[in-house]
């Protein structure tokens, strides 16, 4: 039996590439690409890429939704369900206010990780979330690996930075833990593809849920 040294998966001793990466199951043909990048994964530099333009939508994302929600908040406050002195508390620091954008956030990766594998950050550097065999995210894993991304976030994610440099596939720790890999698109196997309506649909559903929960938290710090 022959086992891809990338994504583990084993073969009879006459196979040539494994089916999920591509990856040559020969020693000979191995050793010729040895010094050369031919694992399917995504390495640390793209991802961080991809982290900072999820992180610049957010940014417009609560933009939007503070201006929406000063629309509300002006509208109950003509209604008489807000009392005075709301301009104060606006500025105040609220429990549940940072307990709705987090959730938010969590949405928002979640959804576009698990219905299509690709936030908006990630689709634009050309990478996906994918099972660690190959097939397409699910929402389970997706959600598992945005909760672990809280620590493999620290110390500027140096946490998940030593996960992936013991990992054949480049695996943080929220992918151990939810059984996920970031592949590069280009080498992804046809059948982990999704449609854009996928993301499409991931992308209304995260930055939707993520709109409304700051919205929201702007509400209930002025309430």
């Amino acid at each position: 039996m022959k086992k891809c040294p990338f994504c583990g998966k084993k073969y009879p001793d006459d196979a040539v590439v494994c089916a999920t990466d591509q990856y040559p199951l020969d020693e000979k043909q191995a050793g010729v690409i040895s010094t050369q990048d031919k694992s399917p994964s995504a390495g640390f530099g793209i991802r961080a890429l991809a982290r900072i333009i999820d992180t610049i939508f957010a940014l417009l994302v609560g933009f939007a939704a503070g201006m929406a929600g000063g629309i509300v908040i002006q509208i109950l406050k003509i209604a008489g369900f807000i009392t005075t002195g709301w301009q104060h508390r606006l500025h105040e620091f609220s429990l549940t206010a940072f307990a709705l954008s987090l959730l938010g956030n969590i949405a928002y990766h979640t959804f576009c990780e698990g219905l299509h594998g690709a936030t908006l950050g990630k689709l634009c550097c050309g990478i996906c979330v994918v099972t660690e065999d190959g097939k397409p995210s699910t929402l389970k894993g997706a959600l598992i690996r945005t909760l672990a991304f809280y620590i493999d976030g620290l110390f500027f994610g140096l946490v998940g930075y030593n996960s992936m440099q013991k990992s054949p596939l480049n695996q943080r720790y929220g992918d151990v833990w939810g059984k996920t890999a970031v592949f590069k698109v280009n080498e992804m196997p046809s059948e982990s593809e999704r449609s854009i309506t996928h993301f499409i649909l991931g992308i209304l559903l995260g930055a939707g849920c993520f709109f409304v929960m700051l919205v929201a938290g702007l509400i209930f710090k002025v309430s």
